[in-house]
């Protein structure tokens, strides 16, 4: 499969090394291989950001044979409108529930979202429930949909010590997304940190199992926030081996062709940093494709 990456790591002092690199002139460079030449002619410009604010990752785990699991997607619509674009939501399609069959064939499983539920156990521990910031790894870090909307309060009470910022765009003629990931750091530390960068899909319209339906599933249920595809590791990519201080900016590339199954008006980027050791979730973004 066609997955290829650019990283370029910034700071305004020194130059933090991700892998082996060659010392240059100012700003600082670190490149992974291969490239495409289609990504390299885009230049994206990064907004300034002076009023960074905390966002909360949140992952639904959820399956469309799942009878419970719609009273979570509208516990997702809820929060949503409360939080708004501070909450950054993911919807997991994993394990037992998210099997395809003959009467459910739509796969919206995906190969990050297995390697995070074989690690966390959500898909074990019954559909439907989630993770906020992945706090509590590893013995309390499983909620119930109800518990959801706490947590998140509590976890916009920290300070923000990251900001994210996304830009990417869809070129038609080559059919190859293209996304840009910028990392500052607000507040220094010498945790390892990594990034980790996906593709969802809103408005995915596919046969969902309701235990509230008087026939027990709706044939045209809208599927939102779906996980579509991993652009690097499931754990992400370490952002330096050097530590963090305040001021840094590390830029990450990928790209990568759009499966015909997707409708690219509906794709979205998420981008979100986290410990390495730990799997919390210090800062999340999302932007939808152009």
């Amino acid at each position: 499969m066609y997955n290829i990456k650019k990283i370029i790591s910034l700071s305004f002092l020194v130059c933090l090394c991700l892998y082996s690199c060659d010392i240059i002139d100012e700003p600082f460079m670190t490149v992974v291989e291969d490239v495409s030449d289609s990504c390299e002619s885009f230049f994206f410009a990064f907004e300034p950001n002076d009023n960074p604010v905390r966002k909360i990752l949140l992952e639904d785990y959820t399956g469309h044979t799942c009878g419970n699991c719609p009273r979570a997607a509208e516990k997702v619509n809820e929060l949503q409108e409360i939080f708004e674009d501070q909450l950054v939501v993911l919807a997991i399609h994993a394990g037992f529930f998210s099997q395809t069959s003959s009467t459910y064939p739509t796969d919206l499983s995906s190969d990050t979202g297995d390697a995070w539920d074989n690690l966390f156990g959500n898909s074990n521990a019954g559909n439907p429930n989630g993770m906020v910031n992945r706090i509590n790894y590893p013995n309390d870090h499983i909620l119930q949909f109800n518990e959801w909307n706490q947590v998140i309060q509590a976890e916009l009470l920290k300070p923000v010590s990251i900001d994210l910022e996304i830009v990417a765009s869809y070129n038609q003629s080559n059919n190859l997304i293209c996304v840009d990931v910028q990392t500052k750091i607000l507040s220094s530390t010498d945790e390892s940190l990594s990034v980790t960068v996906l593709l969802i899909e809103d408005k995915i319209i596919s046969k969902q199992t309701d235990y509230q339906m008087e026939q027990g599933y709706v044939e045209e249920y809208e599927q939102n926030h779906v996980l579509r595809k991993g652009l690097n590791s499931p754990w992400g990519e370490l952002i330096s081996e050097e530590g963090y201080e305040v001021g840094n900016y590390f830029t990450h590339r990928y790209s990568t062709v759009k499966d015909s199954l997707w409708n690219i008006e509906n794709i979205s980027v998420v981008a979100f940093v986290s410990n390495i050791n730990s799997y919390e979730v210090l800062q999340a973004e999302v932007s939808h494709l152009n």
